[in-house]
């Protein structure tokens, strides 16, 4: 049996100098062009808390004072930058890696909350005695990793940060750190585990070695630290008492930079949330239904449930299937990602003629779409946005408005002054198997008062990289909103629908 470490004051003061290293490491690498650090019966009800808004065939008249969002520009910039440069990541695909190299079933309920910077949260607790934490929902990553240790240092983070919550290990009865024989060590680091665990001598199995400290990268946001296991507490949906999940694998961040929560990691990955939780939840299912949000505070609910009660009674889905990306480098995050197959979109009605070579995969895995609720605004590949563009131009009278488009960043814009109603084009997406998603006017324009503007919500990936790479299409959150979404792993398909997502809180 290996020896299992605690975080005693000798191993922290050790371990700490080590994750120091690595991040001060994956900070200089962020900062090169050329690359980043690699590497019925049972169910889990969540809230996600937020983290900024349909037609008919042809056109639609929406009322402007209801798209009236009248977020200031310099936050809507800040917005498309962080989009960019979450999506920068997503199409690298190499965002994780380590600093020496490039029983019964319970239902359970909780929520998700927006956030002001785009994203969604969601409350868990961890350890014994429970601590309360923040993290965001991510599901283009795997890992769930949370701010730990009263030493936990966040650079370039917001002065409010840590109420999201901070681990404090040495307070719980139940934290284990992992070790180079854990498979959890091995699943963290793939096959470079016997390169970075270079202190074992023999077989891994009987390894005894901390494993090493891990790096990662989320857009401009970065952490480090290590590998634990922890008791994760999750609230029972009829709201009496909690299930315990023990020996939950964990990354207790020590320093992180520009990354104002921890995250909650719901990717195709073996350390995900959902698939650490399957055997607890009863199938390999988890669903979410996001309420719109305006990159506030503003303490509004949207549903989350894992296991068979994801499926939502008396409500048909739209299915279109999960597609396997196995032309991807087995060292890239591609395998993470939850890919699915876009054939088409149109504007009004037209389906638009686009490069069918970026929808598919090429002979290095690149091209196609991912959904992703990390990313705010949907990124397409530029070669895709300019035929997009050119469909919104062709049906749409208004006069472009470039001086907010330059002012924010956002590919398209239309000044509206003087108008009490506007005419718009639908917009949809049409999916391998038949699935069509039909977007309410909210979720792909907003209206500016302070500019008389509304704006595209969607955005070229022009300029995120010197050659294009990674998924052709990012399909974000701010897309996403109003509709329940299904991630049926376990038949390997994505189920939707537009609801009014305030009606499941």
């Amino acid at each position: 049996m290996p020896t299992t470490h605690f975080l005693n004051d000798h191993l922290f003061n050790m371990v700490t100098k080590m994750i120091t290293s690595v991040f001060l490491l994956l900070l200089l690498l962020i900062n090169q062009p050329s690359g980043t650090l690699c590497k019925g019966g049972n169910g889990i009800a969540i809230t996600l808390h937020k983290n900024e808004e349909s037609l008919d065939a042809g056109l639609v008249q929406e009322d402007v004072r209801g798209l009236n969002l009248d977020k200031g520009y310099e936050k809507l910039a800040r917005m498309v930058e962080a989009t960019k440069d979450r999506a920068r990541v997503l199409k690298r695909g190499v965002h994780r890696g380590h600093g020496k190299m490039s029983k019964g079933k319970e239902s359970s309920g909780e929520s998700l909350y927006a956030r002001s910077f785009g994203g969604y949260s969601v409350k868990f607790s961890l350890g014994t005695p429970a601590q309360d934490l923040l993290l965001i929902m991510d599901t283009g990553s795997d890992l769930v990793w949370v701010p730990c240790t009263r030493n936990y240092t966040c650079i370039n983070c917001p002065v409010d940060s840590a109420s999201n919550g901070v681990f404090f290990p040495r307070m719980s009865a139940s934290l284990h750190l992992v070790t180079c024989a854990d498979s959890n060590c091995e699943t963290l680091f793939g096959h470079n585990t016997e390169l970075v665990c270079q202190n074992c001598t023999g077989s891994l199995k009987n390894c005894s070695e901390t494993c090493p400290p891990y790096g990662i990268q989320y857009g401009r946001g970065s952490t480090a630290g290590l590998l634990l296991t922890e008791t994760l507490n999750l609230p029972l949906q009829n709201g009496k008492g909690a299930r315990a999940i023990t020996n939950f694998a964990v990354g207790c961040s020590i320093v992180s930079s520009q990354q104002p929560s921890g995250i909650a990691g719901f990717g195709r990955g073996a350390l995900s949330m959902p698939s650490q939780l399957t055997e607890h939840t009863g199938k390999d299912i988890f669903a979410y239904c996001l309420q719109s949000h305006r990159f506030d505070e503003e303490n509004q609910k949207s549903l989350m449930v894992l296991g068979d009660k994801a499926f939502p009674k008396g409500i048909p889905l739209n299915y279109t299937p999960f597609l396997t990306n196995s032309r991807a480098p087995p060292s890239s995050q591609y395998g993470v990602y939850y890919y699915i197959g876009l054939r088409a979109v149109s504007i009004g009605g037209k389906h638009l003629k686009l490069p069918s070579k970026l929808l598919r995969f090429d002979t290095k895995g690149n091209g196609g779409t991912i959904i992703d609720s990390g990313t705010t605004f949907t990124v397409f590949h530029d070669e895709i946005f300019k035929h997009i563009a050119a469909g919104f131009a062709s049906q749409i009278e208004y006069k472009r408005a470039v001086d907010v488009e330059a002012m924010t960043g956002m590919g398209l814009c239309y000044n509206v002054s003087g108008l009490e109603n506007i005419v718009l084009p639908e917009f949809a997406f049409h999916f391998k198997g038949g699935s069509d998603m039909v977007l309410p006017v909210a979720n792909y324009f907003s209206y500016f008062s302070s500019f008389d503007s509304i704006c595209l919500t969607m955005i070229s990936s022009r300029g995120l990289l010197e050659v294009e790479i990674g998924p052709a299409v990012i399909l974000g959150n701010d897309q996403q909103q109003d509709f329940y979404l299904l991630y049926d792993r376990e038949k390997n398909r994505l189920g939707f629908t537009q609801q009014t997502c305030k009606t499941f809180v």
